[in-house]
């Protein structure tokens, strides 16, 4: 709907150009046509109006599908692991009781047997990396199976207590989250090793989150161009205000975000500490 008010809004503009030029070239009588001049100034400026609203609206709805999109990512992820640990739990249940029947029954050979074979195949809740920070653990831990299903190498460290962090789990997700996700896609293409990685920590009383990839080099231009609303080379619009998200996200805490593209590309990411809200 936004988009049809844009095109209509440029079509009309567009209209009305051609036939005040038409209108001027007819005109014999200058007079008239300052007459006319102020209504038709007026009407340019509230169609000019109109169509910065409508832009402005269309980049809003943009961003709220982006936003929109990733909580009900970060909320999958977190209700993956619960029912992960879920089924963890009633997993050690059960073989608790087997195991303590078996002992009772004197099957100790079974029971040896019974333990192996937990060994080899059982998932121990001991594969999930805690952070220290239950919304990032969730999120980490999704993007570390994505990653390796992809078969990307996938790597990440936080050097700090974020358990005080002031920046809500939300946006700390936010941003972590579109850095991973832009920096996954961005190795999908390799043909050799495929590598991504993450490390937070704190240095001169700043909280620093290094993402980093080993995909394709990023031209000046595409670093200049890439935290604009609506850049992508994808044809989804959601993909192209991602970056843009991380920006907006990132300035309201008074930081700031740099991209260093050799060897491999980096994203920088700085935020003043302060006090947990």
């Amino acid at each position: 709907m936004e988009n049809i008010s844009i095109v209509l809004t440029v079509l009309m503009q567009t209209f009305l150009i051609i036939v005040v030029n038409h209108y001027i070239y007819i005109l014999n009588n200058p007079d008239t046509l300052k007459i006319l001049l102020p209504f038709i100034n007026l009407l340019m400026f509230l169609l000019v109006s109109f169509l910065l609203i409508s832009i402005k609206k269309l980049e809003i709805n943009a961003r709220r599908k982006v936003e929109i999109n990733l909580l009900r990512d970060h909320l999958k992820q977190i209700e993956n692991l619960l029912s992960s640990m879920q089924t963890q739990k009633h997993d050690h249940t059960k073989h608790i009781q087997t195991l303590q029947a078996m002992v009772h029954l004197g099957e100790i050979e079974a029971a040896k047997k019974y333990i192996d074979g937990i060994a080899e195949n059982y998932w121990y809740m001991q594969d999930i990396i805690n952070v220290g920070h239950p919304a990032l653990t969730a999120l980490l831990n999704s993007k570390r199976k994505v990653a390796e299903i992809k078969k990307i190498e996938f790597d990440f460290s936080v050097k700090c207590d974020i358990s005080i962090i002031h920046i809500t789990s939300w946006d700390l997700c936010s941003i972590i989250g579109n850095l991973l996700d832009n920096a996954i896609e961005a190795v999908t293409s390799n043909n050799g090793h495929k590598r991504v990685g993450m490390e937070l920590k704190l240095e001169d009383n700043k909280y620093m989150i290094y993402v980093y990839n080993n995909g394709p080099t990023l031209t000046s231009e595409e670093k200049r161009k890439i935290f604009e609303p609506g850049y992508t080379t994808k044809d989804s619009i959601g993909r192209g205000y991602g970056l843009y998200l991380i920006q907006k996200l990132v300035e309201n805490y008074q930081g700031n975000i740099q991209i260093i593209s050799e060897d491999k590309t980096t994203f920088i990411v700085s935020i003043p500490q302060k006090e947990k809200w």
